[in-house]
């Protein structure tokens, strides 16, 4: 049954990336942050410098809603917020070293996960499996997003 292999699939998925990521975060010595925390450090990433208005409308969530996770995030040094020089009133938000970091190794943790799954089975059964993503992200048109670079460097 497909629901029931997906529900398998994500506890196994969870489990294996938690202790993947446990670990690489322990090398780092880079801090951790939750999965809400990466993806609005993964927005601004994508966005480059930002506002907390244009933030909060690109996550689907309110204001207050993304002002507290980008406080914490400012406090915490992932996230740099700085007054515009043309309005006072606004401030733009960009990446820290700290936070590209943070974006950097979370990204190899998935690309880790992809080649130890690229480890196990057969290359006619990757196949498969990458097809099966395509199925799955291309039933979602609306959440797609441009593709994660794979850079080393800042």
């Amino acid at each position: 049954d497909a629901e029931e292999l997906f529900l398998r699939f994500i506890r196994v998925y969870h489990e294996v990336l938690r202790e993947a990521d446990e670990s690489a975060v322990k090398e780092s010595g880079l801090p951790d942050v939750t999965i809400n925390q990466f993806f609005y450090l993964q927005k601004i990433e994508e966005q480059g410098t930002t506002t907390l208005t244009a933030l909060s409308t690109s996550l689907g969530v309110t204001k207050p809603t993304a002002t507290a996770v980008v406080t914490k995030l400012v406090k915490d040094g992932f996230i740099i917020r700085e007054r515009s020089r043309e309005d006072q009133r606004i401030f733009h938000l960009t990446l820290s070293a700290t936070g590209k970091g943070i974006i950097r190794l979370k990204q190899q943790t998935y690309r880790n996960f992809m080649k130890l799954v690229s480890s196990r089975v057969s290359p006619d059964e990757l196949e498969v499996i990458t097809e099966g993503f395509r199925l799955i992200t291309g039933c979602f048109p609306e959440y797609e997003q441009k593709p994660v670079p794979n850079k080393t460097e800042d």
